[in-house]
C-alpha cells in the first residue's frame, strides 16, 4: 500500500507518494519546473546581449550577424514556452486520470480497513471528509508546490546573485524585504484551512440536504409531503453560512496580501533609481539595466502573489498533513478486505456474561448476557427498541470487539478469529440492505464473492431466487436474471420494495456461511408476508443454523428457541408454546399483534 498506518506525514513524504504512484509523471514535471526556473536568469544575460548588439548595430559599431545568436536563444526560449506548455497540458490529462484511480482506491481501500466504531462517530466522519476524497488530488497538488518552491527559490536565487553582482547591498535588502511577505501568507494559510475545517461539518449536513432534495429514495415523500421549500430553506442557511465565513476569512487574507504586493512594487521602484546612475557613469550597460528592471518586476510580481500564494497554500497543506496522519493513527482491522475463508459448520456458539456498551458513550446495550446457539437450530431474539437485538448481531459478526465476558464458537474465542474468518462464519440481511446497480445476478452472486466467476454460479443465483419467490419477477424482465436493476442506472429496472428483500435474502441464501442472520430485513412486507417469507427461509434453510429478528413476532412461532431482550438483559427463553404458557412480556407483545396473523396457513405457502 502507498499509504503507512501511523506514521507522521510531511511534505517529503509527498513527493515519495507521488513517485511511488508513478516515477514518469513526477521526473517528467520535476525536470520542467527545474527549467522553468532556470529559464529567467538565463533570459537576462540573453536579453542584455541583444539589446546591447542592437544599439551598437544601429550605431555601425558591430555587424547585424553578432545579434543572430542572441534572437536564436530568443527564439529558442520562446519556443520552448509555448511548445512546453501544449505537451505539458497534454500529458497532464493522462497524469490526472492516472493518479486519481491509482491513489482512490488507495482511499478506498484504507477507508474499508478502519474499525468498525470508528465509522460510527461523527468526528470521524468530518475527518473522513477532509481527507478521503481531496487525497486523490492532494498527493500532486503538493508534490507541485514543492516543485513550484524549488522553482521560485531557484528562480529568485539566480535574480539576486545577478543584482548583488551589480550592486550587494540592493539584492540583499530585497531579500529581506520578503520576509513579511512570507509571514503574513503563512498567517493566511492558517486561517484559509481552519476556516475549511470549521465549515467541515456545515458543508456535510449541507451536501446531505441537497442529496435528500436530488436522490431518488426520497422522491416519494417529497412529493407527499412537500418538504422540498423548507429543505431548500435549510440547505440555502447552511450554504450561506459556509460561504459568508469563508469570504471574510479570503477578503482578510487579500488585503494583507495587497500590502505584501504595495512592499515589493515600492521596492521595485527603488531598484530603478539605484541602477540608472550606474549606466549614466557607463558602469552598467543599456541591455544589462533593462533586462535587469525587468527581472525585478518579474520578480517582484512573484515575492508579492506567486510566493505568497505558495507560502500560504503550503501552510494550509501543511494542516492538512496533520489530518492525514491522524487519518492514519486510526485504528485498522487487520485483514479487513481480504475475502471470507469458506467456514465449516460449528457446533455451538456461546454468549458468556457479555456485556457491551457503544464507544464514547455510557448506556449499557448489553447487561451480562449468556446464551448458546446450536448447530441446526433456528433462534428469534425479539424486544423493543434498544433493547440490544441488532447488537448481537455486530457482536457476532465482529464489527465490535470491545465487550466484556466472551463469545465462544466451540470453544475459541471470537476475538482470535482473522477477518476472512468472521466473514466466512456469518451471512447477514439487515434492515438497510444494500440496493446495487447492477444486474439481478450479480445483486444476488455478491453473496459469494469466492464463487461469483466459477461456472455455477449463475445456476446458485437463479436457484436462490426461486426459492425466495422471485422467478415470476424475473420471467417479466427484459433479460432475465441478467437484467440491470436500479431506475438511476441506464436501461435499469426498478423493483417493489418486497422484491428488493427477496434480492437481499436471496444473497444471503448463495452464501456458503454456517450462520444464517435475517436482521429485520422485511420491514417492506406486511406482517403475513413477513412472515410467509421467514416460513419458507426455515423451509430452505432447514439444515443450517438461523437467526431472526423482529419486532413484528408472527414469524417467532417458527424458532426453536425464542430469547426476549429487555433493557439489555435476556428476560425469557423457550418456544413460541412455552413462553406463550408462562404469560410474560412475550406473551403481552405477541398478543398485543395476535390481529395481523389470523388464519393463514403459512406453511401450505410455497415459491415453486
Amino acid at each position: 500500500m502507498l499509504l503507512k498506518q501511523n506514521k507522521k506525514y510531511g511534505f517529503i513524504d509527498m513527493v515519495t507518494l507521488s513517485f511511488k504512484t508513478s516515477v514518469f509523471y513526477s521526473l517528467l514535471f520535476g525536470i520542467k519546473q527545474i527549467i522553468d526556473a532556470l529559464l529567467p536568469t538565463l533570459s537576462i544575460f540573453v536579453n542584455a546581449s541583444f539589446i546591447n548588439n542592437a544599439i551598437a548595430i544601429s550605431r555601425d559599431q558591430r555587424p547585424v550577424s553578432t545579434a543572430y545568436p542572441s534572437i536564436a536563444l530568443l527564439v529558442c526560449i520562446m519556443l520552448y514556452n509555448t511548445l512546453s506548455w501544449i505537451f505539458m497540458d497534454m500529458i497532464e490529462c493522462r497524469r490526472k486520470i492516472f493518479y486519481r484511480e491509482k491513489i482512490r482506491k488507495e482511499i478506498f481501500k484504507n477507508t474499508a480497513m478502519l474499525e468498525y466504531r470508528h465509522i460510527e462517530n461523527s468526528e470521524v466522519m468530518d475527518l473522513l471528509e477532509r481527507i478521503s476524497w481531496p487525497l486523490q488530488w492532494e498527493v500532486w497538488t503538493m508534490y507541485s508546490l514543492i516543485l513550484n518552491a524549488i522553482n521560485y527559490l531557484v528562480h529568485i536565487a539566480g535574480i539576486l546573485i545577478t543584482l548583488y553582482a551589480q550592486v550587494w547591498w540592493l539584492a540583499l535588502s530585497m531579500l529581506i524585504s520578503g520576509i513579511p511577505i512570507l509571514y503574513i501568507a503563512t498567517k493566511a494559510g492558517e486561517r484559509s484551512y481552519g476556516a475549511d475545517k470549521e465549515m467541515t461539518k456545515i458543508d456535510r449536513r449541507a451536501s446531505y440536504l441537497s442529496k435528500l432534495m436530488t436522490n431518488r429514495e426520497a422522491v416519494d415523500e417529497r412529493m407527499l409531503f412537500q418538504f422540498t421549500d423548507n429543505l431548500n430553506k435549510q440547505y440555502e442557511e447552511k450554504y450561506e453560512y459556509a460561504r459568508k465565513f469563508r469570504l471574510k476569512v479570503m477578503l482578510n487574507n487579500t488585503i494583507k496580501q495587497r500590502a505584501g504586493g504595495l512592499i515589493t512594487t515600492v521596492y521595485s521602484v527603488v531598484v530603478i533609481l539605484v541602477l540608472l546612475p550606474l549606466v549614466v557613469d557607463g558602469s552598467m550597460t543599456i541591455g544589462m539595466f533593462i533586462a535587469s528592471v525587468t527581472a525585478v518586476f518579474g520578480l517582484a510580481s512573484k515575492l508579492s502573489w506567486g510566493v505568497n500564494w505558495l507560502t500560504k497554500d503550503i501552510t494550509q497543506k501543511r494542516w492538512f498533513l496533520k489530518d492525514l496522519t491522524e487519518y492514519m493513527s486510526l485504528e485498522r482491522c487487520e485483514g479487513a478486505t481480504d475475502l471470507p475463508t469458506i467456514s465449516k459448520s460449528f457446533d455451538k456458539i456461546t454468549f458468556k456474561n457479555v456485556s457491551f456498551i457503544y464507544p464514547g458513550t455510557n448506556k449499557i446495550i448489553l447487561d451480562d448476557v449468556s446464551f448458546d446457539i446450536e448447530r441446526g437450530k433456528h433462534y428469534s431474539f425479539v424486544g423493543k427498541n434498544g433493547a440490544g437485538k441488532t447488537t448481537i448481531t455486530k457482536l457476532i459478526t465482529g464489527l465490535y470487539d470491545n465487550y466484556e465476558g466472551e463469545i465462544l464458537v466451540d470453544g475459541r474465542s471470537l476475538r482470535e478469529f482473522t477477518q476472512s474468518e468472521l466473514k466466512g462464519l456469518t451471512s447477514v440481511v439487515y434492515q438497510d440492505f444494500v440496493v446495487f446497480g447492477v444486474s439481478m445476478f450479480h445483486n444476488i452472486a455478491l453473496g459469494d464473492v469466492n464463487s461469483i466467476d466459477t461456472i455455477g454460479s449463475k445456476e446458485e443465483a437463479e436457484k436462490a431466487a426461486k426459492m425466495v419467490g422471485l422467478k415470476p419477477t424475473i420471467e417479466k424482465l427484459k433479460n432475465g436474471i441478467n437484467t440491470i436493476l436500479g431506475k438511476s442506472v441506464e436501461n435499469g429496472v426498478d423493483l417493489s420494495g418486497g422484491e428488493w428483500q427477496r434480492v437481499a435474502i436471496a444473497r444471503s441464501i448463495v452464501n456458503k456461511a454456517p450462520l444464517k442472520i435475517l436482521d429485520e430485513p422485511t420491514a417492506s412486507l406486511d406482517p403475513i408476508g413477513e412472515s410467509v417469507m421467514y416460513n419458507h427461509f426455515k423451509q430452505i434453510s432447514s439444515d443450517m443454523t438461523t437467526i431472526f429478528i423482529s419486532h413484528r413476532l408472527g414469524s417467532t412461532k417458527l424458532a426453536d428457541i425464542i430469547f426476549v431482550l429487555d433493557n439489555g438483559k435476556i428476560v425469557e427463553k423457550g418456544s413460541h408454546a412455552d413462553l406463550m404458557k408462562n404469560n410474560g412480556l412475550y406473551a403481552e407483545m405477541f398478543n398485543a399483534q395476535a390481529e395481523w396473523y389470523k388464519t393463514e396457513d403459512l406453511e401450505a405457502v410455497s415459491y415453486d
